[in-house]
């Protein structure tokens, strides 16, 4: 499996905006074959047991919202495949071009994940 991540900071007057763009992106992405796609709100950021919460090492001003987005694809070649199709779709680039507008790109935070152990790593 193979998951990208994206964590927005999303001021509180376009919060219900970005999550509208957000679940239909998701949707789209699912229509050309994305496993699933997620919206997480946050819910503790500060960490618990001794551990460091988010709020360690990502600063949210007071009027922000951190909102977690998740999308999983069979494997990353499956993710280049949907996203190179995907990428054709006109009402994917608009909805991600106005996420833009909703949210400032540079404080986007995105990752990816895989279940697949590098090659490298294991060496």
């Amino acid at each position: 499996m193979f998951t990208v991540i994206c964590l927005f900071r999303v001021k509180q007057k376009n919060l219900d905006e970005f999550i509208e763009l957000s679940r239909k992106s998701g949707n789209l992405l699912k229509s050309h074959g994305a496993l699933d796609h997620n919206i997480y709100f946050s819910n503790k950021l500060t960490g618990s047991q001794g551990s460091m919460g988010l709020l360690n090492v990502i600063d949210v001003e007071e009027d922000e919202e951190l909102i977690l987005g998740q999308s999983i694809f069979k494997s990353e070649e499956h993710y280049h495949e949907i996203m190179k199709t995907a990428g054709f779709d006109d009402i994917i680039q608009y909805l991600d071009d106005h996420i833009k507008d909703v949210v400032e790109s540079t404080r986007i935070i995105t990752s990816s994940f895989t279940t697949e152990r590098s090659k490298e790593l294991e060496a």
